[in-house]
């Protein structure tokens, strides 16, 4: 018992000395955050305060100035005119105020402004009314006066900052760009308001738009000198670095007629993004882009999201086959955003699917992404697979795409393009899968090379077990051309050709093939999953053949340089396996239309074999991969592709 008292006896000083250690701390912080305000709004509520006192006494002055009663009226009501001014600077910091920039001031800060002088005119109205029996300290007019001048006067104090940066945004140096706007609507009012924060780097001297009622008026004291067929004219006039094309409602097809009258000067191109990305702070400082292939094609970007696509993937197990490239990467990131159960992601490259992952984090059902590390080729890790995962559907991008290697592997190609797809569509016959989409290219169409003969033989497999009429699984495969961005594609490649002062290496001066970003074509090949009833081949609307010579003189002259003279264009002569042209689909091929407009389907005339030969030509594939002959190699896939029609 003793020892008991002894310790609380000790324990009590303790227990009382961190008391006054807590509140002190208390105090010491308290203290330091009404200083950091003293410090950081003082000299905005002192002028708030001076500002409205003076507005006051001005309605007073002017209230009594044909009286001989004005001087003392003024200076009997100036303490209650300063604690109108008090008043006011109370209700500016409860509105906050004191803590925007007002030299970036905008229409909001003075309906802010505007709002916060109403609350304090009212207030002081309200209370002069309630105590007017008593002690009147203001005329009514003054008040209402004085409210009025007080909007007047502090707009002025704080638009001044804004005043000074027009001001020196005239006085532009020999470094300052000149940039010209094309679009005088809201877009490009609101761009040339921006780029006034910048005035030593950018300088609007002209808009362009098609609307003539805008004609000679002017937008931030910049004049609309035109139409946009006059930009050529404009540019030379006003000595234009820079063209801006701010019309974000205008189509495709327009902005691409835009871009290449923008190519026929010497001045860069940059496009504003639109007007809400600019007002939530989502764009780039000064709101311009770099003109990007997919603007240069012209291509309108369709409506994705379909609900027959939702209906058939929320809540269920998808598996992506080659998750780590470009496409099944990208159908991952779509996919997921359908709120389905799990997106499975297989790959052999752990690298990719780490990027892939990371690509992912923060964002909504990125928890939904489970990585697998495997060989499409690998029959014991595949069935493993489909036994763990379950998968409802499956999208098949797993493939060696390049076109010159796989003439020299052609063994690669049969391994990987032919051999796995044949052994993944089993599986998913076996394991009851719902859909099963394999991505095919247009280079099947009449192949040439081992990349079309092997991707041929992808759909021939899928096109005749579509066919089987014992098959719960839905077989169907999506053929369609270049896409924007990819490895190996021509964009890339070109803009590290650029970068590094050229040359710009090019096939053929004549040579053509269609492209398509990749959000949309990954985009129609799970909108084709929801509308393959009955499996089949599908071909996606790719618009018309592009020239590769010329996306590569658009690209130069982009980036505000010469062709031939800054970047010069080489000619190479076509490499092993490649075409002039490529086409979506061979002369025997059909298109149907289908309820989505840039989907077609192939209809069915006979260009397929039966199952029992399409397992036949597979065993034969089998036994020829052990050849070291490329040439028989590539024989035998050719022959595998044989059908009915083309024999």
């Amino acid at each position: 018992m003793m020892s008991e008292r002894k310790t609380q006896v000790e324990s009590a000083p303790a227990g009382a000395a961190q008391q006054p250690s807590l509140a002190a701390a208390a105090r010491h912080f308290a203290v330091e955050q009404i200083w950091r305000r003293i410090r950081n709004y003082g000299p905005s509520v002192v002028v708030d305060i001076l500002v409205v006192t003076a507005a006051f006494e001005v309605a007073t002055m002017l209230r009594f100035v044909e009286t001989s009663t004005m001087r003392r009226e003024m200076h009997d009501l100036l303490p209650t005119n300063l604690a109108v001014g008090c008043i006011y600077a109370l209700i500016s910091y409860l509105f906050g105020l004191h803590r925007r920039l007002w030299r970036y001031a905008s229409l909001r800060e003075g309906l802010a402004l505007a709002q916060a002088v109403t609350v304090m005119t009212v207030l002081v109205t309200a209370l002069d009314l309630i105590f007017q029996h008593d002690l009147r300290a203001i005329p009514l007019g003054i008040v209402i006066a004085g409210g009025m001048l007080s909007y007047l006067f502090l707009g002025f104090v704080k638009l001044l900052p804004r005043l000074f940066l027009t001001r020196n945004a005239l006085r532009a140096d020999d470094s300052t760009k000149h940039v010209l706007i094309v679009g005088a609507g809201a877009a490009g009012a609101a761009l040339a308001a921006r780029l006034l924060s910048a005035p030593h780097e950018y300088q609007t001297v002209a808009f362009l738009d098609d609307d003539p009622n805008k004609w000679r008026r002017r937008i931030h004291n910049t004049q609309i000198v035109g139409p946009i067929s006059s930009l050529s004219e404009a540019v030379t006039r006003y000595a234009v670095d820079v063209i801006a094309i701010a019309i974000p409602s205008a189509s495709r097809e327009r902005i691409s007629e835009i871009i290449n009258l923008c190519q026929q000067t010497d001045a860069s191109i940059k496009i504003a993004h639109g007007v809400h990305e600019m007002v939530d702070g989502q764009a780039d400082p000064l709101h311009l882009r770099e003109v990007n292939i997919a603007d240069l094609l012209g291509r309108e970007v369709v409506p994705l999201k379909t609900d027959e696509a939702r209906s058939i993937l929320r809540d269920k197990t998808v598996l992506v086959t080659g998750a780590a490239g470009s496409i099944g990467s990208e159908l991952c990131r779509q996919l997921v955003s359908y709120g389905p159960h799990a997106v499975v992601a297989l790959d052999n490259n752990e690298t990719g699917l780490f990027d892939l992952a990371e690509s992912l984090r923060g964002q909504e059902h990125a928890d939904r992404l489970p990585l697998r590390i495997g060989d499409i080729t690998s029959h014991v890790q595949m069935s493993r697979l489909f036994s763990a995962v379950k998968p409802d559907l499956i999208f098949h991008a797993a493939a060696y795409k390049h076109v010159p290697l796989l003439e020299g592997h052609p063994d690669q190609a049969i391994r990987t393009n032919v051999l796995g797809t044949y052994e993944l569509c089993n599986l998913a016959r076996d394991h009851r899968v719902g859909t099963f989409v394999f991505v095919s290219t247009d280079k099947a169409a009449d192949p040439v090379n081992v990349l079309g003969a092997s991707k041929r033989a992808g759909e021939l497999v899928v096109q005749t077990l579509a066919q089987a009429p014992d098959s719960a699984t839905k077989f169907c495969a999506v053929r369609f051309g270049n896409v924007i961005g990819s490895r190996g594609s021509v964009v890339p490649t070109f803009l590290k050709q650029i970068e590094a002062g050229g040359p710009i290496t090019v096939t053929d001066p004549g040579v053509t093939r269609y492209f398509m970003t990749i959000p949309e074509a990954c985009g129609l090949v799970i909108v084709t999953a929801s509308i393959a009833d009955k499996g089949g081949l599908f071909i996606l609307d790719m618009g018309e053949p592009v020239s590769i010579a010329d996306v590569a003189v658009k690209m130069i002259r982009l980036r505000g340089l010469r062709v031939g003279q800054d970047v010069p264009i080489v000619y190479t002569g076509l490499r092993p396996g490649e075409k002039m042209h490529e086409v979506l689909a061979s002369p025997t091929e059909e298109l149907l239309p289908t309820r989505q407009g840039k989907i077609f389907k192939v209809a069915y005339n006979g260009d397929t074999i039966l199952e029992s030969e399409l397992a036949r030509r597979v065993e034969r594939l089998q036994t020829v991969l052990a050849a070291e002959d490329p040439r028989i190699l590539h024989d035998e896939l050719f022959a595998a592709i044989r059908t009915p029609v083309h024999a």
